[in-house]
This record gives structure tokens, C-alpha cells and sequence, in this order.
């Protein structure tokens, strides 16, 4: 069989000032065709579990565009149709190609201008269009998604991953691979019912092993083994994206028989709605932050959930640092600011060497105001780092300096890093059990599994950036249906 391959993934925060530009996703690793494979082969990753079991079966692969990047800001048009149209040019070059699967997302914006509402969507209706009706299109996607008729209508199968943090992406690959073939073989019909809750969630409590997802993902597995379920995927919707389908939504397919799946459907969705208030976390101010850890006689992490790489913010919020320097911390760590012309700075002052630098807050003018400081280069790495520890890849990120500020090692790098999977100042060669608090930009759930161990407290700040986890504080979410929680008062039987 010949299987047509690739990946078109972001999550695109609609309150960024930036675009993100085929710049953004090149940083990142732009490929195309037999580098895909390269790549990916070996790797933990969904395009990894694609091709691990098309080469078992020593299928013909057509790997057309794999397209990622950080999440960042709406995905500029004219980037956006020209990788859809490379799909679709690459399908109808191959009038015989027997299935597509896709790694996508499921939050992806385009620049407003542009009128599309449903990347995702388009994508595949386009190619379903060009394919016609029997050749099947299977996806898997990330769980901080936001699904559409759109994408159901036109494609037998999709999935989420099941796990946050997303470490059963290769696993979910696998499993798409190989439902492709009984697809194709008549041997399943799927049929699929999209349910969905009236929640825009902080995604800063949805960890599936921790906190109010785990009772409904235990639901989940409960009802996958109900005859003739197929699939039931928990789409927990990006609380960044400003569109008509952004919300929590429970997707589950039966073989052939709709009625089951909206019934299920409705039943996890409903479970969700009952734990609602669960995922909203109680922060604390900066101030009262510090001085809490500062009290303490054990490492804290302060968690900046705010100003989160990995959903759209520009890590260069100085905010907490301001305040761990303003409050006298004399043992710390910041994990991590970007700040390009600071990076070079010290790379080009060398180690060792004292500066004066106007550090953070460069992005945009939506991570509060730089601060003026004087800090010793401690290191310069250059070498490419993980952002997990299940996939098995490594990125390069550019420069990455450490400076001390009277004690405060600050992670300074030339461009924007995700860093919540794992204990970067272990990797630079720092110690985070010897600091009196950390800072770390990223999602609390997945900060506390990666420094599992060595810091047992943690605390939610409230701090500033386009990843707020109050979601009321970042904008007006004109576009998304209403009444929605939090954003409006709703009773209890609201819904379902």
C-alpha cells in the first residue's frame, strides 16, 4: 500500500501580537519527504509511530511536509495555504495512494484577515475533496485541541492523546497506523459524535495523572471497553484560541453505531461539566510568593504559568525575577527568559565577564517592562537540549547563557524555549535542591513531574502574559460561542 504522511501542527495563541511565520516553524525543524523519516524514524513521536508500522509492513511511505513549531501567535496565511496546498498538490501527484494519516493539532489559528476559522478543517476537507470518498484519512491530535463538524465530516478517524503530559503520542501513532488498515479493509465503520461542555479551561490543572482528569479518564477507559466502541478522545480545548469550536469537547467513535456514541459522549462531557470548578487554581502574588518561599526551609517552585512558552507566551517576563531580586534572594534559579541581544551579549563577553544588560520584557507589550541589572556569566551552552524525556529528541535552541545575579542563576536564551518537561538546570549543571526558590515558566502539573524529587512544593503565581490561568484576564473572546465558564455566571444545570 502507499500511505501519503505528514504533520501540520500548532497551537496558536489568537492573543499574541506576532504572527508565526514559516521563520518560526524553519527554527523548529521545516522538513520535507525523505527527511521526515529521518527524523522521525526510532522516535517516540506520532510521525514515529507512522512509520515504525508502515515499514513493518514494507509499505510504500509518500512523507509530504512535517510543520511544528512553539506555540506562538496566529499562523500567517500565506504560510498556512501553501502547506496545504503541498498536501494536496502531493495527493493529487498520487492518484494511487491508498490512506493519509496526519499529525495535526487541533488549535491552530490563521491570521484573522485571512477568514479561516478551521485550519484543521480545511486541510482535510481539501483533501478529501482531491482524494474522493474512498481512500480513508486518519489524524491524531494533540488533547488541547478544539475539534469541528468540519474535521469529523471529513475524516474516518481521529484521535487524541489520551495522556497530559503527552507522552503516548508515538503509542497514539501507532494505533492510527494500524485501524488505517482495518479502515480500508471494511473491517470497522467508524462513525463519530462530537459532544461539547460549555468550558474554556486553564490548561494549568489538566494533567491526566493528577488533579480532576484523572476520574475522567478513568470514565473514559471505562466506557472504550463498552462493545462496539471504537475510540473516545477527550479534546480539553486551548484556552488561547479565540474561534466559534474552542471549548472542551468529548469525541467518541463506535463502529457504525451513532446512537452509542452520542450517548457516551454526552456522559463524559457531563462528567467534565460537574468537575468544572476543580480546574480553576487559586495563585498567589509575587510578593506574597516569595516571602512564602523565602520562609521555608525546603526549595519552592514558583510556578509562571502566566508567561508559558508552551502556549503561546514570549518567556521573556521578568515579573518574578523582579521580585525574588526586590525581596533579597540571594539562592535562586529562573527558568528561563529570552532574550536574544542579552544572549549574545554574554556569549560574546564570555565567562566569567560582569554586565550591565537590560534583561527581558522584548517581545511585545504584553509581558510587563524590562529590568536593568548586573550579573557574572556563569556559562554558555551551545549544544541542542531536550524539551522531554520520553521522545527521544533534541532541538537545537540557540545560545543559552546563565547569569548570576547576586545568587539568582537566570537562564538566559537567544530564542524561545520550552522547558516544563525537564530540569534544565540540572542539564546546565546546576543544582535546584541548593536554591531557596525556582522559577519556571510552563504548566505547574508538568513542572512537578520533571523535578519530581528534588522540589516538593510548588506555587501557582500570579504573574502576566497572554497565558494567564484566569482565562477572564486575556481577552474578549468574541468569536466563542456564549454563555461560556468561566467567562459567565452559569447554574449548575446549564448544562447538559
Amino acid at each position: 500500500m502507499k500511505i501519503l504522511i505528514g504533520q501540520f501542527s500548532h497551537e496558536s495563541n489568537s492573543y499574541c501580537e506576532h504572527l508565526t511565520t514559516e521563520a518560526d516553524f524553519a527554527a523548529m525543524g521545516l522538513r520535507r519527504g525523505a527527511t521526515i523519516i529521518e527524523r522521525h524514524r526510532g522516535k517516540k513521536t506520532v510521525l514515529g509511530g507512522f512509520i515504525e508500522v508502515l515499514e513493518d509492513g514494507e509499505h510504500e511511505i509518500l512523507p509530504v511536509v512535517s510543520a511544528s513549531t512553539l506555540p506562538s501567535g496566529p499562523v500567517e496565511a500565506g504560510f498556512y495555504h501553501g502547506i496545504k496546498s503541498e498536501f494536496v498538490a502531493a495527493a493529487r501527484a498520487n492518484p494511487d495512494i491508498d490512506a493519509i494519516l496526519l499529525s495535526l493539532h487541533g488549535a491552530m489559528s490563521v491570521e484573522e484577515s485571512a477568514g479561516v476559522l478551521d485550519p484543521e478543517g480545511e486541510l482535510i476537507a481539501a483533501l478529501r475533496a482531491e482524494v474522493g470518498a474512498s481512500v480513508p484519512i486518519l489524524a491524531v491530535y494533540d488533547p488541547h485541541s478544539d475539534t469541528t463538524q468540519l474535521q469529523l465530516d471529513n475524516a474516518d478517524l481521529t484521535i487524541s492523546y489520551n495522556e497530559e503530559p503527552h507522552r503516548d503520542a508515538y503509542e497514539r501513532g501507532l494505533e492510527v497506523a494500524r485501524r488505517m488498515f482495518e479502515v480500508k479493509a471494511g473491517a470497522i465503520n467508524p462513525v463519530s459524535v462530537r459532544e461539547r461542555a460549555p468550558m474554556l479551561l486553564p490548561a494549568i490543572n489538566m494533567a491526566s495523572d493528577q488533579g480532576p482528569m484523572v476520574a475522567l479518564h478513568e470514565l473514559r477507559e471505562e466506557l472504550e471497553r463498552t462493545p462496539g466502541v471504537i475510540d473516545i478522545s477527550i479534546h480539553m480545548g486551548f484556552y488561547g484560541t479565540n474561534s466559534p469550536s474552542q471549548g472542551f469537547s468529548v469525541v467518541c467513535t463506535t463502529d457504525g453505531e451513532p446512537e452509542l456514541a452520542e450517548r457516551l459522549a454526552k456522559q463524559v462531557a457531563a462528567a467534565a461539566w460537574e468537575k468544572r470548578r476543580e480546574f480553576i487554581v487559586e495563585l498567589t502574588s509575587i510578593d506574597d510568593a516569595v516571602k512564602q518561599a523565602l520562609a521555608a526551609d525546603e526549595p519552592i517552585g514558583l510556578i509562571d504559568e502566566a508567561d508559558d512558552p508552551a502556549g503561546g507566551g514570549s518567556a521573556d517576563s521578568v515579573a518574578i525575577l523582579r521580585g525574588m531580586i526586590a525581596n533579597g534572594v540571594s539562592a535562586g534559579g529562573v527558568s528561563t527568559i529570552k532574550d536574544t541581544e542579552v544572549a549574545r551579549q554574554m556569549a560574546a563577553a564570555g565567562v566569567g565577564a560582569e554586565l550591565e544588560v537590560s534583561l527581558g520584557a522584548k517581545t511585545d507589550s504584553l509581558h510587563g517592562d524590562p529590568i536593568t541589572l548586573r550579573g557574572a556569566v556563569r556559562l554558555i551552552h551551545r549544544d541542542p537540549i531536550p524539551m522531554d524525556k520520553w521522545t527521544g529528541t533534541t532541538h537545537d535552541v540557540g545560545l543559552i547563557g546563565v547569569l548570576d545575579v547576586d545568587g539568582i542563576l537566570v537562564a538566559v536564551t537567544e530564542r524561545k524555549v520550552v522547558t516544563e518537561n525537564i530540569d534544565l538546570f540540572e542539564i546546565l549543571g546546576f543544582d535546584v535542591t541548593a536554591m531557596q526558590m525556582a522559577v519556571f515558566k510552563g504548566l505547574g502539573l508538568h513542572i512537578r513531574q520533571a523535578l519530581e524529587g528534588k522540589i516538593a512544593t510548588f506555587i501557582p503565581v500570579d504573574a502576566v502574559g497572554v497565558t494567564h490561568p484566569d482565562v477572564r484576564q486575556l481577552g474578549a473572546f468574541e468569536h466563542v460561542p456564549r454563555p461560556v465558564y468561566p467567562l459567565d455566571e452559569m447554574p449548575d444545570d446549564a448544562y447538559p
